[in-house]
Order: structure tokens, then sequence, then C-alpha cells
């Protein structure tokens, strides 16, 4: 038997249809992802827990672009990036992806 795959119209729409719609339409160039969502507004202030929760992504992000720009650092985080690829089921397909993962869990 053959297989069919239908072409769409459009491939994929980046951003809002119009400025009255709330859905975003979201494309994710690297894996070929397509999503959706949707922004709603926080009903107040965020807690505690939200806060140190934010803190600690910005730590994070901040460790790994200093990690990214010292290469020193970045190859060994290569090394071991490359060997995880090769891994059955790898978690993280890029470099930024695995350093941050890497960081955040030693927070």
């Amino acid at each position: 038997m053959a297989r069919v795959v239908y072409l769409d119209p459009i491939d994929h729409i980046s951003g809002k249809i119009s400025r009255k719609h709330r859905t975003v339409y979201c494309y994710l160039t690297s894996t070929g992802a397509k999503y959706t969502q949707l922004y709603t507004k926080p009903a107040g202030s965020p807690t505690a827990a939200q806060l140190v929760c934010t803190s600690k992504f910005r730590q994070a992000a901040q460790q790994t672009n200093t990690i990214l720009a010292d290469i020193s650092q970045l190859e060994t985080y290569r090394t071991q990036w490359r060997t995880h690829i090769q891994g059955t089921h790898p978690r993280y397909r890029t470099l930024r992806g695995f350093i941050f993962a890497q960081v955040y869990r030693t927070l």
C-alpha cells in the first residue's frame, strides 16, 4: 500500500492572525514544532515560590551565557552533549538546552 501525505496550503503561521484574537501561533525552526499559546493576564502579584523559581531560572540563564562565552568550559560541555546525543533517546537536542539543564540541576 502507498502512503499518502497531504500538503497544507500554508505550512505554518507565526504570530497572531489579527489583533482581536488572543491565540498566538508559534513555529520552532530548530525542531519544526508547531504549537499555539494563549496569553492570559495574571490575576495578582507573583507568589514567593514563583519569585524563587524566576530568580533560579534567571541565574541559570546567566551562567549558561557565561559558559557559552568561555571556550574552555564550553568544550567540556560540548563533549558531554555529543555523548548525550549518541544515546538512544537524547532529551536535549541543542547545546544551549543541554548546558542550561546541567546548570539548572546544580542550583
